[in-house]
């Protein structure tokens, strides 16, 4: 046994020694697995605490499938400043690099979020909190979304009605997170003064539609919304802060679908969107339009102000302006009555098309050959179409085979910038390339100056349009677009 000691202790040494020095081996190429791509927050404070309320601890699951331990980097994107929480495998930080997770093993990511539900200022408190944790593993890096309510606040997110449902004005904005659905049968009325937010996400198949749930109001049943002028309903993005406020392109827009009819809009400001409204629908019922648009002012939307596909349209005393492509568009035919109402926008987006057109072919877009035809009616009256375009702001492509048209159509009294003979037919009585003098477009004031040659230039129609965008009565000869003159 004394003659074994010595081997016995050179063989504990070995070991000793070869165990100390044994490098685990490291996977290289892969990166981490999370078991989610978006954390949501949607617990919704809707009463003043005098205390901080206390955050849901929700949490993520960040695994290792591999054979081989792996590092990864893992770090809160908005740092010490985010209204998120975060605490990985017990303790808490924005930043934690090289955290070692062993094969087929996993860690826990613990998030609170902690908004300040008294504190409804836009720069401290959003209405939607964003941020994100974001994973760095051999170079690759991959995130999981964060997302909390941040206001009081009514919000709905990817929802639905199928029944009768009103949104009343008490003090509360409503947020819409994705897309609110009007279903068949339902109708959703929006009172006066009623402030709604919609925020975009990713692309969703709703309906048989592949949408972008850019925060859109989908309506296949019937909206009612109807504001005042000292309370107009107001629909907008979610961003408050001042240099989003009229940034175009945040949220979807309404977009009103078959068997949809009768839905009305009026004293409302429509604004930062994709489309204002677009309405897709062949008419739902005799004698009713798909939609009526009233007294409504439509803005800085990324692509259209109002925009039909064969649908039946009716627009009065309404402002549509500043639209990255088309301020109105009627396109696949369709029957629209457009009077007393003002059209414009700048070219400062790089818009290169006409801001105003109306369309019942479509055409092979190589050739210019028409493929297809569709019955188009139109009533254009009293209006203002103009822009800051060189060539004109008004394109129509119309077959007038009475098969496909509506021989009663007219485009009379507008004041229209325009290159195109057509529109200065005399008969028409159209005002060409004549200056509307808007007050103060930066303002979005669009009311008719002292000089403006829209003034006293339109036509008494029948039934009479007796007001215009203010409700100021329309006195004698009433004034081409939304606003009748104060001088």
């Amino acid at each position: 046994m004394k003659q074994l000691a010595p081997y016995l202790v050179l063989l504990m040494a070995f070991y000793l020694t070869s165990t100390s020095c044994r490098k685990d081996k490291f996977n290289l190429n892969d990166t981490v697995k999370v078991n989610t791509d978006t954390l949501w927050f949607d617990t919704v404070f809707t009463k003043v605490s005098l205390q901080k309320p206390r955050s849901v601890t929700k949490q993520i699951l960040v695994y290792n499938p591999y054979n081989e331990s792996i590092r990864t980097s893992i770090q809160l994107a908005g740092g010490a400043n985010s209204h998120f929480r975060l605490n990985v495998d017990g303790e808490p930080g924005y930043r934690f690099n090289d955290v070692e997770i062993l094969p087929k093993d996993s860690i826990f990511l613990f998030v609170e979020v902690h908004p300040d539900p008294n504190n409804n200022s836009p720069d401290f408190n959003p209405l939607i909190i964003r941020d994100s944790i974001l994973y760095t593993t051999n170079g690759k890096e991959s995130k999981t979304m964060l997302i909390g309510w941040g206001q009081d606040a009514h919000y709905f997110f990817r929802d639905s009605i199928d029944k009768d449902t009103t949104w009343a004005n008490d003090k509360l904005p409503i947020v819409v997170y994705g897309y609110f659905y009007v279903k068949p049968g339902a109708k959703l009325t929006i009172a006066k003064n009623m402030k709604i937010h919609f925020a975009s996400e990713s692309w969703r198949n709703l309906s048989g539609r592949n949408l972008r749930a850019n925060g859109w109001l989908f309506v296949e049943g019937q909206l009612d919304m109807k504001g005042t002028k000292d309370e107009p309903i107001i629909m907008q993005g979610d961003r408050l802060q001042p240099d989003w406020e009229e940034t175009a392109g945040q949220w979807g827009g309404i977009w009103i679908s078959h068997p949809s009819y009768g839905n009305q809009v009026e004293h409302s400001i429509i604004k930062n969107g994709t489309v204002g409204i677009y309405c897709d629908s062949s008419s739902g019922k005799a004698g009713q339009p798909n939609v009526t648009i009233k007294k409504t002012m439509i803005r800085n939307m990324s692509v259209d102000g109002i925009s039909g596909k064969g649908s039946t349209i009716v627009v009065e005393n309404t402002v549509s302006v500043n639209c990255g492509r088309f301020t109105f568009f009627g396109q696949n035919g369709g029957d629209y009555s457009v009077k007393n109402s003002t059209f414009y926008s700048t070219t400062i987006s790089g818009r290169q098309d006409e801001t105003f057109v109306y369309l019942n072919v479509r055409r092979d877009e190589l050739t210019g050959a028409i493929l297809e035809r569709y019955y188009l009616k139109y009533q254009f009256i009293n209006n203002i179409i103009y822009g800051t375009r060189t060539d004109g702001e008004i394109y129509a492509d119309v077959d007038s085979n009475p098969t496909f048209f509506d021989t009663s159509s007219y485009i009379n009294y507008n004041l229209i910038k325009t290159k195109r003979s057509f529109f200065a037919n005399p008969l028409f009585n159209n005002v060409i390339d004549k200056n509307p003098n808007f007050m103060q477009i930066d303002k979005y004031n669009f009311d008719l100056d002292t000089a403006s040659a829209a003034k006293d230039k339109g036509i008494l129609l029948s039934p009479p349009i007796l007001d215009d965008y203010y409700n100021r009565p329309r006195k004698g000869n009433p004034d081409l677009g939304a606003f009748e003159s104060k001088f």
